[in-house]
């Protein structure tokens, strides 16, 4: 009898520890860090985009140099961002493997097939971010890009590899901020590969309070050792843009050329 007991004892120990871990790995995964912003790593030119009924030149040029950060850099960035904003459609678990938490999912970029892993691990006021992507019936847990980001989500940083096929040399550097008590944030993409051509080259998008223009991008050539300023406001699309050839040159809602206030 005081055998059975004892057995009895003994399983009813190891029950109330599975279900005590249990308990405590649920209440972690409540426990996980936000993510950060979706426009911590969003590049898109068709925010500068107007009624385009007769084109000046200035927004010309303008659209030109868009379109060459659009090749540069979205070209190459499809996966990461993908794999980023698809988190936001799924939960974290607590890892007690790694200590830090996973969102898990798969995700299809132009009719490919990949498994992402986001791992998120805080470390004081800031997130460490890792993820790791596999190809179905390709390459298997490519660490595509790490970050940083404080806890509170009004900063950070993303490391960008080019692809599996690239090694992990770091491509492209994002330096972000984000304020939503005001809807302002801030976007800068750095190439950051010092055997590109390119290495050095920047872009920063960033939307304030400001009365007139308040959609802007810093663009900057390392080579030539150029800033090109371009403003616009968001709500009708007129702008300005100063800097290299243009000096200080603007354009109206419907993108025509018009004398400078």
């Amino acid at each position: 009898m005081k055998s059975f007991i004892t057995r009895q004892s003994k399983t009813m120990a190891v029950l109330a520890l599975a279900v005590g871990l249990m308990a405590t790995s649920c209440n972690k995964d409540k426990d996980a860090p936000a993510l950060p912003a979706a426009t911590s790593m969003e590049f898109s030119s068709t925010s500068l985009s107007g009624s385009k009924k007769t084109d000046g030149l200035a927004y010309d040029l303008v659209s030109f140099g868009m379109t060459y950060w659009n090749t540069v850099i979205a070209a190459n960035i499809a996966v990461p961002v993908a794999s980023f904003k698809e988190a936001f459609n799924h939960e974290a678990k607590y890892s007690s493997k790694d200590k830090d938490y996973v969102w898990s999912y798969d995700v299809v970029v132009k009719n490919i097939k990949y498994t992402a892993n986001l791992h998120g691990k805080v470390d004081g006021d800031n997130v460490a971010w890792k993820m790791l992507v596999s190809q179905q019936g390709g390459f298997q847990d490519y660490e595509w890009y790490t970050g940083t980001s404080k806890v509170d989500g009004t900063s950070g940083q993303w490391k960008l590899n080019r692809g599996a096929t690239s090694g992990t040399v770091t491509y492209l550097t994002i330096d972000w901020t984000n304020n939503s008590s005001n809807s302002t944030h801030s976007t800068k993409f750095t190439l950051s590969d010092a055997n590109d051509v390119n290495f050095g080259n920047y872009i920063n998008y960033y939307v304030n309070t400001d009365a007139e223009f308040n959609g802007h991008y810093d663009v900057y050539d390392a080579v030539k050792k150029e800033l090109i300023q371009i403003m616009w406001s968001t709500a009708d699309r007129h702008g300005k843009v100063i800097g290299a050839d243009l000096e200080s040159s603007c354009w109206d809602s419907a993108t025509n050329d018009v004398n400078c206030n």
